[in-house]
């Protein structure tokens, strides 16, 4: 009687995953379950017909975009057959972010500067000499701060939300922001050669390999002035932990994409760049914010600690996001095109 009801069940619906090649062991595992649970068994040849299928669409997916899911669509009619089709889909990262921009509410990063970013500033003197630049500047966070103590800033945006949105309040509190609406690393000749300060504030948990990396760092040692700085955030392992594909491939679909230090010493060779600070980000600016802007967000604490990747006590997480300052030194980086990926 059991299985004639399950037969005589009818079942429509749709699986959306990011995707994530490297664990397509577990999207093979939940359609079984699925069906499973409608009294069908896959037999190992189904399996294998359904991981092949997969595995194309995982990968189409992956290689398009950060932003990306497989949507698997079943259906079950009456008897013992279930039909399933599997798509890839996705977005650019300007979308997401443009998407994100409508269905949330401001302040999307925080009210307040990052206290790295400002503590950093502050070390100048005379910030009117002190010219910045905000790679990825969002919605104008650090920008308009570092404008406000009197920084000449050049803000880099890609999304043309947040971009309008910078614009609009600097020329609000006439401050001196030059908004820049492009993928910052696309060749152009509209960047200074001689800012003492880049920031690429939760820039680079959106890059995908370390080519962008060294891409950031070329960029760096060609528009810094010598003794100028470039800070950035970046995801790090801790407690010797090794990053598997499957920790990259997920943490590139959660804006947590994990470097090793190897790689950022591998990405910053040979250019005249020394690490002059590595500071856990959590820890630092729940030290130096204001007590009324911590957290910056409702969600800065568990993606910080890399939660949003790993599912695990916040002392267990084997990953945490760190700020890492580098000074130029004198002389000039080896030749190389402005050209690479977006930011945020």
């Amino acid at each position: 009687m059991v299985r004639r009801l399950h037969r005589r069940a009818v079942a429509v619906g749709h699986l959306t995953l990011p995707a994530v090649p490297s664990m397509i062991d577990e999207y093979v595992t939940m359609c079984g379950a699925i069906v499973a649970g409608l009294g069908v068994q896959f037999t190992p040849e189904q399996c294998a017909q359904l991981k092949g299928l997969l595995a194309e669409q995982l990968a189409e997916a992956y290689a398009a975009s950060s932003r990306s899911n497989v949507v698997i669509s079943f259906h079950k009619p009456f008897g013992t057959v279930v039909n399933y089709r599997v798509k890839a889909e996705w977005q650019t990262v300007q979308n997401a972010y443009d998407q994100w921009f409508a269905i949330r509410e401001p302040p999307f990063f925080g009210t307040e500067p990052d206290a790295r970013v400002w503590a950093l500033s502050g070390e100048t003197a005379d910030p009117h000499t002190h010219r910045v630049l905000d790679i990825g500047a969002g919605s104008g966070r650090n920008a308009l701060a570092l404008a406000r103590r009197g920084h000449p800033v050049d803000a880099v945006e890609m999304a043309p939300k947040f971009a309008h949105m910078i614009r609009l309040e600097a020329e609000r509190q006439a401050l001196d922001v030059r908004v820049i609406e492009r993928d910052i690393f696309a060749i152009g000749d509209d960047l200074a050669r001689d800012y003492q300060l880049i920031v690429a504030s939760e820039v680079v948990p959106d890059f995908r390999d370390t080519r962008q990396l060294r891409e950031m760092f070329e960029l760096a040692a060609r528009r810094l002035a010598p003794g100028g700085h470039l800070v950035f955030n970046a995801f790090l392992p801790r407690r010797g932990y090794i990053p598997d594909d499957a920790a990259r491939e997920l943490g590139a679909q959660c804006n947590t994409m994990i470097f090793t230090r190897d790689e950022m010493a591998g990405a910053a060779g040979s250019l005249p760049l020394r690490l002059v600070a590595d500071d856990p980000a959590y820890e630092y600016e729940k030290t130096h914010l204001p007590e009324s802007a911590w957290p910056p967000t409702r969600w800065y604490a568990h993606w910080a600690t890399g939660l949003d990747l790993f599912d695990v006590e916040r002392d267990e997480s084997p990953i945490e996001l760190r700020w890492l300052v580098y000074q130029k030194a004198d002389g000039e980086p080896r030749p190389g095109a402005d050209s690479g990926t977006g930011s945020r």
